[in-house]
């Protein structure tokens, strides 16, 4: 079976029954555990699955659009995007980059809003298009099919020529010690330079994201200003968590 099949046979089996292993698949597919961890990460980066410990479960987020024609429940991520609305005003000048819930957050931008929006996020820019009073203005840069997203020397060349008033920065781990990580080595590294061109910097606390950790840092928890929660906060047995300059709503 070729992977594309075997990737639509185990959202297929997802659909079914909303949460599958990676050793069942394994055995079930003839294939080895880590050819499946591969799909499953895929397929997670492609927005199509949340990947859990020893396995996957049906995805919570996708985009707006596609859950409400499913009738999928959205209360988590709209108290995050309501949440997010909170801190926008007009004139502003946002930053935004790649990752599922800045999409939804800019889905759901009041129509009588009026922002630059700065994105290396093919999606989200698209996302924007009939909003009526948001200036998008998109990074250039080699694009990663895989994120959907743009990087590199040129990329960061632009960022340079920016001051952003807020950055929201997606991430996939949110750990009190070892901070803010992501898959993506380059990614990473842009990231920090986005931080470096706006006033203050915005993650998003999904709850998959919480105690998670990623093979690339991109800084602690200390160095962003706000953390968007939905129900889950983070915790830590230790008396200086969470940090007094990192500001909770």
């Amino acid at each position: 079976m070729l992977k594309d099949e075997r990737q639509h046979w185990i959202l297929d089996k997802l659909n079914a029954q909303k949460k599958v292993s990676l050793v069942a698949l394994s055995q079930e597919l003839d294939v080895s555990y880590d050819s499946i961890r591969r799909d499953i990460i895929e397929l997670e980066e492609q927005g199509l699955l949340k990947k859990v410990h020893g396995g996957a479960i049906s995805n919570s987020y996708l985009p707006m659009r596609v859950r409400q024609a499913m009738g999928i429940p959205n209360g988590e991520i709209s108290a995050i995007t309501k949440k997010a609305q909170r801190l926008l005003s007009n004139g502003q000048i946002i930053l935004m980059d790649g990752g599922t819930t800045n999409l939804y957050i800019a889905e759901q931008l009041p129509q009588n809003l009026e922002v630059t929006i700065i994105t290396n996020s093919i999606p989200l820019a698209t996302s924007l298009a009939n909003h009526p009073k948001v200036e998008v203005i998109l990074l250039g840069g080699t694009f990663h099919k895989r994120y959907q997203i743009t990087m590199g020397s040129e990329t960061s060349t632009q960022l340079q020529h920016f001051k952003a008033d807020l950055f929201f920065m997606g991430v996939v781990g949110i750990h009190p010690f070892s901070g803010l990580t992501i898959r993506h080595y380059e990614e990473s590294q842009l990231k920090r330079q986005m931080m470096a061109v706006a006033d203050k910097t915005v993650v998003c606390a999904t709850p998959e994201k919480i105690n998670t950790v990623e093979a690339y840092q991109i800084c602690q928890l200390s160095d962003i200003d706000t953390i968007i929660y939905s129900t889950t906060r983070i915790v830590s047995e230790t008396s200086d968590w969470p940090p007094h300059s990192v500001q909770f709503i």
